[in-house]
């Protein structure tokens, strides 16, 4: 069983290193590494029954994630689109496909199942590309997260309803339907309860201890105990482990838990796509063409089709319609994830399950290639959407065609918004371009300046008058878009001012390399601010109180952006060389008698401050001698920090 992990590991890392690197979605490179390892290709895999447990709780870890992210706030928001659009289409697909199932010769309760399976869409690939592409909050990217919210909430009944299709009975399925039912009520019921009056103050408590490994341990005990629950009542253990992920995302620390849990998803979810692509037979994509290539076009086409007709019905424009169609037509986690349930109850078998699998496997790998060109297809086949989309360029042309010396605003959300009752107090001419539909309404409602556009494009920033505007601001924190945009104002603008915000200084240089004269992190400023008036109410003079703050914002904060950080702050992904750390010099370490200037160890980074005899010096001079007993503060990247240690250990 070892052997077996380690190779299904080495090839996971080599398979999704490689897949990552050609940008297609990870899940695949699990697919295509359990379908090389499995019996039907080199036959690495031999306990394949230990596998599929594993993976199963790798199900269960999914929907207890899915769960987290279902906030009822949100439901409520989008609830047009959620009930409305969502519902149409998982019960159109859904029976769609169980009649055509019928006409091949399966049963009502297989083709049910599998009508469940192939009318979800993923929601990892959809989100990644919107986000890559700038078009999570137009209009198409809106309905798609609305369906893909309501997929997530029509995975429970079809957890609840396939195992009970399953079960051989010769009377009305009215009784034991009505009882699951009645089981998943109670379960929300208690677990909810559970939620409100222990699980919350539990949570608070154990977040008290600031111990992350027994933060970690206790919502790993909630998720499995409520999927022991549910499945102790005769229902799935996937259903529980999504109802505790809503349970938990009532509470404060929602992010927190999915940090903590995210590991061990992304593992355990690895094996089970591993599991899944170990039971497939490749062979059948060329002994079962006819059938794959109709249930892929099928499930592309089809579903797609299908979905830009209720969203053309629910009063969106045919543009909008088609390419909210293209956005969701592709197979998706989820289907695996019920077509294992079918699997595993008996309801399908392994063999007729095969053009299936195929075909949501080839949907995933060329939806990508279809969103990523989804406004072009757009525009091909509703020439009309043209007029829509010209139409706000003609309106941002018009309104900006004499305007010169103002501030183009890149996003209208409350931080902008502050800024432009300023701007208008001092009788400073600006425009704001904002991508949430909601927002430019109800703003040029109020007589604003602000227009629907996508600040990343070229061709809006010329019409909005980037070449004689005066200062450009980039408002929001995302840093994604926030590069994109500043490289783009660079191209054409290379000398406009240009002002970056940012939630924190972790992307500060970056953002500075992509061309922006200053970086503004929330945070930073936020402790100066905190400073300006700690030291105001302490009775200090208001204009020293100044030039020290002036001081700190020269050279982009490098003053006093470094800080000690916590063991499980250190961001892998985006590490920063602002990181303090403090190493206490003891007797027999190898930097004893040296200078600080001849250590090459520190040359990485920089010593801020020493401490000796109780008493702490800053920026301590190059020629200084280290002796026992010292501290030194040092400041740099994390790696960097960890090698200088050791060598003034050991000197290695």
């Amino acid at each position: 069983m070892l052997d077996e992990i380690l190779i299904l590991l080495f090839l996971s890392v080599l398979g999704v290193a490689v897949f990552r690197r050609l940008d297609i979605p990870a899940v695949l490179g699990y697919l295509v590494v359990g379908l090389l390892a499995g019996d039907r290709a080199f036959g690495l895999i031999h306990d394949t029954h230990a596998i599929e447990q594993i993976a199963e709780i790798g199900v269960v870890f999914l929907l207890f994630t899915i769960g987290l992210e279902v906030s009822i706030p949100r439901l409520i928001a989008m609830r047009n689109i959620v009930f409305g659009i969502g519902v149409i289409q998982v019960v159109v697909s859904t029976v769609s496909t169980l009649i055509i199932g019928l006409l091949f010769g399966l049963s009502w309760q297989a083709a049910f199942a599998v009508g469940g399976a192939l009318a979800m869409s993923s929601t990892a690939i959809v989100t990644k590309l919107l986000t890559e592409q700038y078009e999570l909050h137009l209009p198409h990217g809106n309905i798609s997260l609305g369906v893909l919210l309501f997929q997530d909430l029509a995975v429970v009944p079809f957890l609840v309803l396939i195992p009970i299709f399953a079960e051989p009975t010769t009377g009305s399925l009215l009784v034991p339907i009505s009882l699951a039912l009645a089981k998943a009520a109670l379960a929300f019921a208690l677990i909810f309860y559970a939620g409100q009056y222990l699980v919350r103050p539990a949570v608070r408590l154990v977040a008290g201890t600031h111990s992350n490994e027994l933060f970690t341990l206790f919502i790993l005990l909630v998720a499995l105990l409520a999927a022991w629950f549910t499945w102790r009542l005769g229902l799935s253990l996937a259903m529980g482990a999504f109802l505790a992920g809503i349970m938990l995302a009532e509470t404060e620390y929602q992010h927190h838990v999915e940090n903590e849990i995210r590991p061990f998803r992304d593992v355990l979810m690895g094996l089970f796509f591993i599991s899944v692509g170990s039971q497939f037979d490749w062979h059948t994509v060329f002994t079962e063409p006819l059938e794959v290539i109709v249930l892929t076009l099928g499930l592309i086409a089809g579903k797609g089709i299908a979905i830009m007709l209720i969203t053309a019905l629910a009063g969106y424009g045919k543009g909008v319609a088609i390419r909210a169609g293209i956005l969701l037509g592709q197979g998706s986690e989820f289907g695996f994830a019920l077509l294992a349930v079918a699997i595993t109850s008996g309801l399908l078998g392994i063999e007729p399950s095969q053009p299936i699998i195929a075909a949501i496997i080839l949907s995933m790998a060329i939806s990508p290639m279809l969103i990523r060109h989804n406004e072009a297809i757009a525009l091909r086949f509703a020439p009309g959407y043209a007029s829509s989309l010209d139409q706000a360029e003609q309106d941002i042309e018009t309104a900006c065609a004499e305007l010169k010396d103002h501030v183009l605003l890149c996003g209208f959300g409350r931080t902008a918004q502050n800024l432009a009752q300023f701007l208008k107090r001092e009788g400073i001419p600006f425009v704001a371009l904002e991508i949430e539909t909601e927002i430019v309404r109800e703003a040029r409602e109020a007589g604003e300046p602000v227009f629907l556009g996508d600040s990343s494009k070229p061709g809006i920033l010329r019409l909005a008058g980037i070449a004689r505007a005066r200062v450009l601001v980039i408002s929001f924190t995302e840093f994604k878009p926030a590069e994109h945009i500043a490289q783009t104002v660079r191209e054409l603008r290379p000398d406009i001012p240009l002002l970056v915000r940012t939630r924190d200084d972790r992307h500060l240089e970056r953002l500075l390399e992509c061309g922006a004269d200053e970086v503004i992190p929330d945070t930073v400023e936020s402790s100066m601010i905190l400073a300006q008036h700690t030291l105001a109410a302490l009775g200090e003079d208001q204009q020293s109180i100044e030039e020290m703050l002036d001081e700190a914002r020269a050279g982009h904060y490098a003053r006093v952006r470094a800080f000690f950080h916590r063991r499980g702050e250190v961001d892998l992904h985006t590490p920063d060389n602002h990181h303090l750390h403090s190493i206490e010099i003891l007797g027999r370490y190898h930097a004893i008698g040296h200078s600080i200037e001849s250590l090459k160890c520190l040359g990485s980074i920089k010593v801020i401050g020493l401490r000796r005899n109780g008493v702490t010096s800053d920026d301590p001079r190059p020629e200084t001698v280290i002796m026992p007993g010292d501290v030194l503060v040092v400041e740099g990247h994390p790696d960097d920090i960890q090698a200088a240690e050791i060598e003034i250990m050991s000197g290695l």
